[in-house]
């Protein structure tokens, strides 16, 4: 079996793009997984390098090598077409011929989690930030003589203990996500009465809801079939649910609970009448610390992760999740689940 057969099987099989320039920056050839990355019509052969790649950054660097006929191999990161990809350009010179050898490697997801990593550290920085300066403050401030008052000194404990509670929210609900989304919280599945729950749960904050002066009702048939989940996440989903409901709607309004039957599954409705999202917001709100509207949700005490925990979690039942919404009307939150035989 000839050389050629076997190094142009090799480049064939590649899980990386390779591109074979001439001296000129014409295309002599390019493998399978280039062509599906950089798709040009009719080939790249004889194509100059700058009708097949547009990035600035690489065409000078190409330009560089074919002008000096030589140098050592060099890397270079660039974006094209919204993916990103790692360059090694390899010079080969044999007596008068020159070439160009181009092999990338697209780290387009690698840069996605680079991002989401750093985003995730800036978040968690400055939702930490806030009450820990709040802390900070009232209690410098008790320790310069403020506990000679005790009004004041009620009411700064009282800032305190609400800035430590919500820290401590955020680190509960941090964990939380980081176990759903590394796969270390196992979903126990077990027959779970929806009906049971939603009211069990529904109880648990009425007085919330009364106390905001919202109504709060539920409206769950009987007979509604059992889902096969686990019960103590699906708490979470509802807790959840329900709590930014109340939260988001203001006084006067309405939350309700509704469930049935849909196609062999068991689907529940939690509606509200309050602030409702903007229609380019919704496909983002399961994003990590993603809020609609920042000042008012750190004024409800909100983390930014509740609703991303709702999503692994419903994920994770092989579930799906729907919302609908008009700003200044309200929105459904809906989840599906499928029923048990």
């Amino acid at each position: 079996m000839g050389k050629n057969i076997i190094l142009e099987t090799i480049a064939r099989e590649m899980q990386a793009g390779v591109l074979v320039l001439n001296k000129e920056g014409a295309a002599l050839y390019a493998n399978p997984y280039f062509l599906n990355s950089f798709p040009i019509d009719n080939g790249v052969e004889d194509k100059p390098v700058g009708e097949i790649i547009k990035n600035s950054s690489l065409l000078k660097k190409v330009d560089h090598f074919l002008q000096s006929r030589g140098g050592k191999s060099e890397d270079i990161e660039i974006s094209e077409a919204s993916r990103f990809f790692k360059v090694h350009v390899v010079p080969l010179k044999e007596k008068e011929d020159f070439s160009l050898l181009l092999f990338l490697q697209d780290i387009t997801e690698e840069k996605r989690v680079e991002t989401i990593k750093k985003d995730f550290v800036a978040n968690v920085s400055h939702e930490l930030r806030t009450p820990l300066a709040s802390i900070k403050g009232y209690s410098e401030t008790l320790l310069d003589g403020g506990m000679d008052d005790k009004e004041t000194l009620k009411e700064f404990l009282r800032v305190i203990d609400r800035h430590a509670t919500r820290m401590a929210r955020l680190i509960d609900d941090l964990l939380t996500l980081s176990r759903l989304e590394s796969h270390q919280m196992t979903i126990v599945s077990a027959p779970v009465d929806l009906k049971e729950l939603i009211l069990y749960i529904t109880t648990g904050f009425e007085k919330q809801a009364r106390d905001k002066g919202i109504t709060l009702s539920s409206q769950i048939p009987d007979g509604l079939p059992k889902i096969l989940g686990d019960r103590d996440r699906l708490e979470q989903v509802m807790v959840n649910l329900l709590d930014n409901a109340i939260k988001y709607t203001p006084s006067g309004g309405n939350v309700s609970i509704n469930a049935g039957k849909n196609n062999g599954n068991v689907k529940v409705n939690v509606k509200d009448t309050g602030f409702g999202i903007p229609a380019d917001d919704i496909p983002r709100i399961f994003e990590r610390f993603y809020r609609v509207d920042k000042a008012r949700s750190r004024d409800l005490g909100g983390t930014g992760l509740g609703l991303a925990i709702v999503k692994h979690i419903i994920q994770g039942h092989n579930g799906k999740l729907h919302v609908e919404s008009t700003p200044g009307k309200g929105s459904t939150f809906s989840f599906s689940l499928k029923a048990c035989d």
